[in-house]
Order: C-alpha cells, then sequence, then structure tokens
C-alpha cells in the first residue's frame, strides 16, 4: 500500500507484502494501547520471524487524534516530529531508512507505554509549551536532538501551526474519508474488519493469518 514519504516511518515490515493490516490509533486511547501491545507482543515477531508471513503481511500505523483529549494533537504532532528530526539527521535525508524507521518508532511505542503521563488531566495542569517541553524530553531520551524537535514542533507565527501540521493534516484526512471515527479501528487492505480484538492473543493471530491472509492451505 502506497504512502506518503512522511509516512514511510510508519510501516512495519515490507512494502511488497501482499496484504496490509492498517491500525488506526490515538495515542491519548487506552484501547489503542492495548490493540497495540498486542500486536507488538504476538503479531510482529511473526513478521520478523517467519518468512511466510513476512511476505504476506505489512503493517501500517495510522494516527488518529481524536479532539475529545486536549493533548491528542500535541502527542501526534509529537511522533512525526521526531520522524522529520530522524530523516532530517540521515545520510539519505529518507523517511525510509531504516535507522530513521527506527528512531520513530521506538518514540511512538514509548510514548504509547506511557500514554498517562498525557492523559487530559495531567495536560490540563500545564500550559500546551509545557506538554511540549515534555515531549522534549520523551524524544531526548530515544536519541533523538531536543533543540532539533522542539523547531520542528514549534508554533510559528500566527494560525499557522507548527512544521508538521501539514503532515498531521494528511493523516486526519486519510482517516475521515475511510470513515473511520472509532480508535482502535483495524483495516485489512483497505476494509475495516470488525473481528479484530485489541484481546487477540498470539493463537487468535496464528487463526486469523490463516483464514485471511496467508495462502491457501498454508500453516503456521
Amino acid at each position: 500500500m502506497a504512502l506518503a514519504p512522511a509516512f514511510a516511518t510508519h510501516r512495519i515490515g515490507r512494502a511488497t507484502a501482499a496484504h496490509t493490516l492498517e491500525l488506526y490509533l490515538d495515542l491519548i486511547c487506552p484501547f489503542s494501547a492495548k490493540q497495540l501491545l498486542g500486536v507488538r507482543k504476538n503479531l510482529i515477531p511473526l513478521i520478523e520471524s517467519n518468512e511466510l508471513v513476512a511476505q504476506n503481511l505489512q503493517i501500517i500505523l495510522r494516527q488518529l487524534p481524536q479532539p475529545w483529549h486536549s493533548s491528542s494533537t500535541l502527542v501526534h504532532e509529537a511522533v512525526l516530529g521526531v520522524s522529520k528530526v530522524a530523516a532530517e539527521a540521515s545520510a539519505s535525508k529518507s523517511y525510509a531508512e531504516p535507522a530513521v524507521v527506527t528512531s520513530f518508532q521506538r518514540f511512538f511505542f514509548k510514548l504509547m507505554d506511557g500514554q498517562k503521563a498525557f492523559y487530559d488531566e495531567p495536560c490540563s495542569q500545564e500550559s500546551p509549551n509545557a506538554t511540549r517541553e515534555r515531549l522534549a524530553d520523551l524524544a531526548a531520551e530515544c536519541g533523538i536532538d531536543r533543540a532539533k524537535y522542539i523547531e520542528a514542533t514549534k508554533v510559528g507565527k500566527s494560525n499557522g501551526g507548527t512544521p508538521v501540521t501539514s503532515d498531521l493534516k494528511l493523516a486526519i484526512k486519510y482517516g475521515r474519508q475511510n470513515g473511520v471515527h472509532v480508535t482502535p479501528t483495524v483495516a485489512l487492505d483497505g476494509l475495516i474488519d470488525g473481528s479484530i480484538s485489541s484481546s487477540f492473543t498470539e493463537d487468535d493471530w496464528k487463526k486469523y493469518l490463516v483464514e485471511k491472509v496467508l495462502p491457501p492451505g498454508s500453516k503456521l
């Protein structure tokens, strides 16, 4: 499935894989965190260790900030800021460079794991720029240049947003055009699949892969 260059970091697996699983996630949504944790624990290892699975499935992380969480925009800008800084620091300047992808996913997963620090209540006790400062600290913990990260997520003059606002708009437009409202939402090859649960175990994912992803007659 095609991705805009700035979202190459959001791909897990091979771009040539036969099927695509899209995870629509809000970084402040606890159910999104549960969904992603299950995928990290039970599905991604299958892609990384099994050639048949790797040939047939890639995962794309789709950002879907929910507006009723006031900090959601800030945390979603944060992961895009990390991508931008990591890509600009790479020799190729490419978002698809493996080291850039690793930097993005490290930060994305760490932010999702620690999402409670950016819930509504703690962020209501501080200014948006104070929240951005805490996100900058987290980025620095993940090896991202803090000063460059701050510049990548800094609000400009008037009402123009930040240097990554245009990328955030693309992510939101994609979810809206596909009618995605709930997080998490999972789609296989562009079609929303309500049978996938955030409680899926490794056996559940293996059964799903055999039934819907792998060539007929395949076993795991």
